[in-house]
């Protein structure tokens, strides 16, 4: 008999497999999946001219939009775990070789779980792309409805090309921008890369978009609201180095009536229990779970160990409590985030953010924590450094640290940049954060690493049936 461990191993290597396919080439959505946040029962895959034709099948399409997140290559766990193992946040322990060319930044073009990000990017996309397109034309949708169905899809695919954009752009050279459904694989095969401006403007314009369509606002967690556009926006424009862009969105978040979690494990939460710094999270359940716990466990807890936190001066050991020297023997942090973050299981050590081997929790896109955050390194970028420190030692508070001083803008800099590895550690932003900061070009200095490895290559299968793609440097 084969163990349910074992195959659900079986069932990822076989996901991952099948993802490698082009979805590029795809020409019909999937409208029909399961979400308990709309409501909607499922549905067959069905060209969208059939299927988004009334009410019902735009209530469809929105909840297979919001289904596309909860893909492997999405949030399922691969943009979370695997490119925190780019990171000097985890290191590979496991047996998959895309993991392990992840540990060493050693990319190649054909790497599974790269194409994974890359496809379950370009399905989403294109299921916005078919509501935006068919939505408009549905006659039985009240006016706010379709408001708000359009707006919300103007809010995802903003969110799946900002994650594009600051994984795969690279210099002036962005990602292509597909703003129709496919309509053929011929035409798909025409598709070129666009700048990266001209992809943050789009992003910027959906937003604008998504802001003026939306209206439901801070209860609504678990779908697109006006905080998650405005906390989008804030992450953007600070991914622009548009600061005072980006302090004035972060501001207008925390204005909406946010509030920290008292106690941070409360943010991760076996069931995904709601919390009032929720501001946007992914649905999952037991039959669309995720695999994000399963990824980072060790097996007697249920999961299979594929990375752990990694050791060492540099590493996310020492990172929560310097005097160990990154040596878990040494490990004692005062820090409540290192106590929640970081565990041990006989002579494991294992990242213990997210506990649910099932996956069945909702887990977070963005929360008021990494807004703070944002907020914080604006605000010391405009030398506001005063408000700067005060902003991110709400953060301090709540995990039980002592508050830091304002110092030089370069230290404070510093201190944010240390309190964003702290807070969001294994949540997925630690690798486009090294990079955006350009703290990867010193990691990769101590391994004599490519820089040209900082920017993910554009997947080979990609470039096999569109030509006019342009790959990436050093690939």
């Amino acid at each position: 008999m084969v163990g349910p461990g074992s195959m659900r191993n079986l069932n990822l290597r076989i996901h991952q497999i099948m993802r490698m396919k082009s979805l590029l080439l795809l020409s019909a959505v999937a409208l029909g999946a399961c979400s308990s946040v709309l409501d909607v029962s499922p549905t067959s895959s069905v060209a969208s001219d059939v299927a988004i034709v009334d009410a019902v099948g735009a209530r469809a399409a929105l909840a297979g939009a919001y289904s596309a997140l909860t893909a492997n290559g999405l949030y399922g766990h691969t943009i979370v775990d695997w490119t925190e193992v780019l990171s000097d946040n985890l290191q590979h322990t496991g047996t998959f070789d895309d993991y392990a060319d992840a540990d060493l930044n050693q990319l190649r073009a054909d790497n599974n779980s790269n194409t994974a990000i890359w496809n379950a990017s370009y399905d989403a996309i294109n299921r916005d792309n078919q509501i935006l397109q068919k939505v408009p034309n549905v006659k039985d949708l009240s006016a706010g409805e379709q408001s708000e169905i359009l707006g919300e899809a103007y809010f995802l695919r903003a969110l799946e090309y900002h994650n594009l954009v600051r994984l795969y752009g690279g210099g002036t050279v962005g990602v292509p921008l597909r703003l129709e459904p496919v309509a053929s694989a011929a035409e798909a095969g025409t598709i070129t890369r666009s700048t990266v401006a001209q992809v943050y403007t789009q992003i910027l314009a959906d937003l604008s978009q998504a802001q003026t369509l939306i209206t439901a606002g801070r209860s609504q967690t678990r779908q697109g609201s006006l905080g998650a556009v405005r906390a989008l926006e804030a992450r953007v424009r600070l991914y622009q180095a548009d600061y005072a862009g980006a302090e004035a969105a972060a501001a207008a978040v925390e204005a909406m009536g946010y509030t920290l979690a008292p106690n941070f494990a409360d943010l991760f939460d076996a069931t995904g229990n709601n919390t009032p710094e929720d501001i946007f999270r992914i649905t999952f359940t037991p039959t669309q779970s995720n695999s994000v716990g399963f990824y980072y466990l060790p097996k007697p807890l249920g999961g299979r160990y594929e990375d752990a936190p990694t050791i060492g001066a540099t590493g996310i050991i020492a990172a929560f409590d310097p005097a160990s020297g990154g040596n878990i023997v040494n490990y004692h942090p005062i820090d409540t985030r290192g106590i929640w973050s970081i565990a041990r299981s006989g002579t494991r050590t294992y990242a213990a953010k997210f506990r649910n081997s099932a996956g069945d929790e909702d887990l977070h896109v963005v929360r008021l924590g990494e807004v703070i955050l944002i907020r914080a390194e604006a605000l010391a970028q405009l030398n506001r450094l005063p408000e700067a420190v005060a902003e991110y030692n709400r953060l301090r508070a709540r995990a039980g640290v002592a508050p830091d001083a304002v110092g030089t803008q370069a230290a404070v800099l510093a201190a944010i940049a240390r309190e964003r590895r702290l807070e969001l550690a294994f949540e997925g932003d630690r690798w486009p954060d090294m990079v955006r900061t350009g703290q990867v070009l010193a990691y990769f200095a101590l391994s004599g690493v490519a820089a040209t490895q900082a920017i993910l290559p554009i997947p080979q299968a990609e470039i096999d049936v569109a030509p006019g793609l342009t790959q990436n440097p050093g690939y």
